[in-house]
């Protein structure tokens, strides 16, 4: 598998491997202790916690053939720019992830309150 990083700090692919493989597994999106990793096409792309600032939802309407639907996804920001769009399937599972994301890198701003806290 190939790794390619978003930020441009290449590292160690044996490292990444072991980390990828061990990661909590959202779809195409791995946490892992250090790094988010997600797969678009033949790659895996990653970046380390300590490089975002920030991780959102973005939520958004596709037009199909019997009308519109929501889609989401994760846009991942480093240094104030907007680094990864990476598509979710569903609210859930987006807001899993956020959480996750959190609990892994409490310096990261996920724009999201958990479920107890949106009340």
């Amino acid at each position: 598998m190939s790794y390619k990083s978003l930020i441009g700090k290449e590292e160690d692919r044996d490292v990444l491997k072991s980390e990828d493989d061990s990661a909590d597994k959202y779809g195409i999106i791995g946490l892992s202790k250090r790094h988010l990793f997600f797969r678009k096409f033949f790659k895996t792309y990653y970046i380390a916690y300590e490089d975002l600032n920030a991780v959102f939802r973005r939520v958004y309407m596709v037009s199909g053939r019997k009308g519109s639907i929501p889609a989401e996804s994760l846009v991942l920001v480093s240094y104030g720019t907007e680094v990864a769009n990476i598509g979710v399937s569903g609210t859930k599972s987006a807001k899993e992830i956020l959480e996750k994301i959190k609990e892994k890198a409490p310096h990261i701003d996920t724009m999201y309150k958990g479920e107890s806290e949106a009340k």
